[in-house]
């Protein structure tokens, strides 16, 4: 804290430190930034508007920071940001192009897919690996329809973090998947959960 800072001055607090004529000036830089983001947007392509990859993610947050930071510092000029920008957005476009072309680094920068569940069997060194626990498996099992793990044909991990659920047809004689919340049982299956008892 500088010296040249009086504590609890609510000028200062509720208003600024910059004159009135500022907070047009943020309005201005907040237009032009939304305008520099939607082509920025435009430029990702309709996968950039659903899930996002790994390498999506991290320019997300790098946008977010660069437009958040000259919206509100006035020592921050537009062309600043717009430099970050577009300086970003190409470099994550020339690291995912590149990744294309080389499957070992598409595979070090989003990872693999990789299988939780195969005929009814949870992957339980996978489930580990991806810190997922059963609860979380058995969550998203639950929402995709499945009331047993006999029905889970797959359960895939995808590189955006959703789970893929593939269902086979049959018609599970024990509802594991759901009695398990009220039903006690052994020790290693779902229905050994005791009601109350984190999976």
């Amino acid at each position: 804290m500088g010296n040249d800072v009086t504590p609890l001055e609510w000028g200062r607090l509720l208003v600024g430190p910059y004159p009135p004529l500022f907070y047009a000036e943020i309005a201005l830089r907040i237009l032009m930034l939304l305008a520099l983001l939607l082509l920025v947007v435009h430029i990702l392509g309709k996968r950039g508007q659903q899930n996002l990859s790994p390498m999506q993610q991290l320019l997300m947050v790098a946008l977010g920071s660069a437009a958040g930071d000259v919206m509100l510092y006035p020592e921050i000029s537009i062309g600043y940001a717009a430099m970050v920008l577009v300086g970003v957005t190409g470099l994550t476009i020339v690291i995912e192009k590149s990744a294309n072309h080389s499957r070992k680094f598409r595979d070090y920068l989003e990872s693999r897919p990789c299988v939780l569940v195969q005929d009814g069997e949870i992957d339980l060194a996978t489930l580990k690996r991806e810190r997922t626990t059963r609860r979380e498996l058995y969550a998203i099992l639950r929402q995709n329809g499945a009331r047993a793990l006999s029905q889970v044909e797959l359960a895939i991990l995808e590189v955006t973090g959703e789970i893929t659920v593939v269902l086979n047809d049959s018609k599970p004689e024990k509802r594991d998947l759901i009695d398990y919340l009220r039903v006690p049982g052994g020790k290693d299956s779902p229905a050994a959960v005791k009601p109350g008892v984190p999976v």
